[in-house]
């Protein structure tokens, strides 16, 4: 099974360096302002993810989906409005189904990206491309954090799963059920564990991030498809 640093190391990148994380970024900010540009960063960036790490792509997915669809389906039977479904005391309204729609939509488009930015891009490569354009350092720190964290997500869901696994923890489905609030449960409590203690010792051996050079390629890919996003978004 390979780890997430390998998986970045042998992607195939049509967009590479720095030019990819700012690609990434800017992609992102798109997402998150235009709900109309959402489905076409859905199929853009998985479309490069398959391309880049093939079926690793489908490794690196499974953990975010853990929290979202137990909060999407939170929503789904929690808002008001004009009962659609009725299953004995749960009620799926018009407004709860258009939200939850909503919500996985703008969810899974920004998580396309970031899982595109993730499974191509090296840690210090993100932080050299984010030192290059003067970001604050509480920010760059913040997303430093917030890259690490995915990445020992992705680490601990492999060892549980081979943990559960040899325990039978997917026999049936019944137990697969619990398995998975089980890991899903423990997998956070131990990440944010993780990522506090990084915090910490970078904080007590005041260390510097990491900077690399490395060759940007894929300008005019880029270019063209942040500008289909931008013409996307401006439609009337």
């Amino acid at each position: 099974m390979e780890d997430l640093e390998r998986i970045q190391i042998r992607a195939r990148k049509l967009i590479s360096g720095n030019i990819n994380v700012y690609f990434s970024l800017s992609a992102l900010l798109i997402a998150l302002i235009s709900e109309r540009v959402q489905p076409i960063c859905i199929v853009i960036f998985s479309l490069l993810s398959v391309y880049a790490v093939g079926r690793n792509y489908l490794k690196i997915v499974e953990i975010p989906f853990l929290f979202i669809l137990p909060g999407i389906l939170v929503i789904l039977f929690t808002i008001d409005g004009k009962t659609v479904i009725e299953l004995w005391i749960l009620r799926i309204t018009d407004k709860s189904i258009e939200l939850a729609i909503s919500t996985a939509q703008r969810t899974v488009a920004t998580l396309s990206v970031l899982f595109y930015l993730i499974s191509t891009t090296t840690m210090p490569e993100f932080v050299s491309a984010l030192r290059k354009i003067r970001l604050p350092k509480f920010l760059a720190e913040l997303m430093f954090l917030s890259y690490r964290t995915i990445q020992i997500l992705y680490g601990e869901l492999k060892r549980f799963e081979t943990s559960a696994k040899i325990r039978l923890g997917y026999s049936n489905f019944r137990i697969s059920l619990l398995t998975t609030s089980l890991l899903a449960k423990t997998l956070f409590i131990r990440a944010m564990e993780r990522v506090e203690k990084t915090s910490l010792a970078m904080e007590l051996r005041g260390e510097e991030f990491p900077e690399v050079n490395t060759k940007s390629r894929g300008f005019l890919l880029s270019l063209l498809l942040i500008s289909l996003m931008v013409s996307i978004a401006c439609l009337k």
